[in-house]
């Protein structure tokens, strides 16, 4: 298999490099749907979905509008490939939504209304209550041949680590800029009050608890507000 298609095997190849230049969530899931479409020469359109917190369903990035319809099909009824994909299965294959009209009522009909015929879907990752699946379509049906599984399961793998590595990534910046904002907001109260890193740290956490606002928005507000600003 990988004799006859060399070109389509550097394209995958090259894509873990690709992955190596993003610098955010955002450019990592732009270059996931891009490097999936290049690879899958039977793919017309592509999506990430992704499951978070309390069993909450978002479609971060797509490559089309009937992919962003057929995602929110999907969330609001909890019905489809995607949603198999992402809560229990690493390979959803359907060769054609007329089939699976019983399986998925409100997707597998909207798929065929909106001219989408098969899809792929793969796992990206399931870590506790967060997962992720990528999403291949085609617009014919039986689109996708062996060929397709095998070169897309390997890429969802690539592409599971670079969109986890990102999002930790984030992660860490957040929190380095929560810890760098707090740190800010408690000098502020010790210059302004005259009161030591203990006490202004729970200053801090006792207005957070009786506002209810998170304590780095808290922190964030006290910064803001002992900021000046520049007068023109």
């Amino acid at each position: 298999m990988f004799a006859e298609d060399d070109a389509r095997l550097r394209d995958f190849l090259s894509t873990g490099r690709r992955f190596a230049v993003a610098s955010s969530i955002e450019d990592t899931l732009a270059l996931v749907l891009s490097a999936a479409v290049d690879t899958s020469p039977a793919t017309d359109l592509a999506g990430v979905l992704l499951l978070e917190g309390r069993g909450t369903i978002t479609s971060p990035a797509t490559t089309d509008a009937v992919v962003n319809e057929l995602d929110q099909v999907q969330a609001d009824h909890t019905e489809g490939p995607c949603v198999d994909s992402i809560y229990d299965q690493e390979l959803v294959v359907v060769d054609d939504f007329a089939d699976h009209l019983d399986r998925w009522p409100h997707f597998a009909r909207r798929a065929l209304d909106l001219d989408v015929h098969s899809s792929l879907s793969f796992q990206l990752y399931s870590e506790g209550r967060s997962a992720a699946s990528l999403n291949l379509f085609s617009r014919r049906a039986n689109a996708f041949a062996e060929e397709d599984r095998i070169f897309g399961s390997l890429f969802a793998n690539q592409a599971g680590l670079a969109l986890r590595g990102a999002q930790r990534a984030a992660q860490l910046d957040r929190a380095v800029a929560s810890r760098d904002v707090i740190g800010t907001a408690k000098g502020i109260l010790i210059e302004r009050f005259g009161v030591g890193e203990d006490e202004a740290f729970q200053r801090l956490v006792r207005s957070s608890q009786d506002t209810n606002i998170k304590l780095v928005d808290v922190a964030r507000w006290l910064v803001g507000e002992s900021t000046p600003t520049a007068e023109g």
